[in-house]
C-alpha cells in the first residue's frame, strides 16, 4: 500500500472501480433493447415459397432470395395516389439516415400485377432509392405473396385499397415486425437497432 494513503481511501476507490464496471456491464451488455415504433409479433411468422418476378425481370422467392438480410417488404402499387408514395419516401429517407446499408433490403410488392410491369414498377422504386427492389408477378403469385403477409387488398386502378403496413423479416426470412402507417414514420429511429438485433 502506498505511504500516506489510507486503507479507507483505497476500500473507496475499490468501491468505485466496482459501481463503475457493473454499470458498464448493464449499459453495454445488459441493458433491454430500446422499445421500437412497430408492432413486434409475439411469434414470428416464417415466409417461404413465395415466387415472383423482380423489376428486372427475374425470378426470385420473396423469403429465399433475401435471407441473409433484414427485409422491409411493403404491398403498394404505382398509380397509388397518396399512402403509397408516401410510406416509400419514408423508407427512403430511413434509408439514407443509416451509415451502412449492406445487409438491408427494401423490397414492395405490387398490388396491380396488371398494370406494374416490372418496368413500370422498376421506374417507379428506383425513383425512391436506387438499391430498391420492385416485385411483381401473376394475379395468383400476388394473391399469395400478399396472404403470407397478411395483407388485404381490393379493386382496380386507381383506387385500390389495400394493407398499409411495412413488414419487417428477419436474416432468417421471418417476419418479426409491423409497422402501420403512423409508426413508419419512426422506422428511421429503429432501424440500426433492429439490424443488430435481427
Amino acid at each position: 500500500m502506498l505511504r500516506g494513503v489510507s486503507r479507507f481511501t483505497w476500500l473507496s476507490l475499490l468501491a468505485a472501480v466496482v459501481v463503475l464496471s457493473a454499470a458498464g456491464v448493464y449499459f453495454f451488455v445488459l441493458r433491454p433493447a430500446a422499445p421500437v415504433a412497430g408492432t413486434e409479433l409475439n411469434s414470428p411468422v416464417a415466409v417461404s415459397g413465395l415466387d415472383l418476378v423482380n423489376h428486372r425481370g427475374q425470378t426470385v422467392d420473396l423469403a429465399d432470395d433475401f435471407s441473409g438480410d433484414v427485409t422491409l417488404v411493403f404491398f403498394g402499387y404505382t398509380r397509388c395516389p397518396d399512402i403509397c408514395p408516401l410510406t416509400m419516401a419514408r423508407l427512403a429517407q430511413a434509408y439514407s439516415k443509416l451509415e451502412r446499408t449492406d445487409g438491408l433490403s427494401v423490397v414492395m410488392v405490387t398490388v396491380d400485377p396488371g398494370h406494374d410491369t416490372p418496368e413500370v414498377l422498376g421506374a417507379y422504386v428506383q425513383r425512391f432509392h436506387p438499391d430498391f427492389i420492385g416485385l411483381t408477378g401473376s394475379n395468383s403469385q400476388v394473391a399469395e405473396a400478399a396472404k403470407a403477409f397478411f395483407v388485404g387488398f381490393a379493386g382496380e386502378a386507381p383506387t385500390v385499397a389495400h394493407t398499409d403496413m411495412v413488414m419487417v423479416l428477419d436474416r432468417s426470412g421471418n417476419m418479426r415486425y409491423m409497422y402501420g402507417t403512423d409508426a413508419v414514420i419512426n422506422i428511421g429511429d429503429d432501424l440500426p437497432g433492429l439490424m443488430r438485433r435481427l
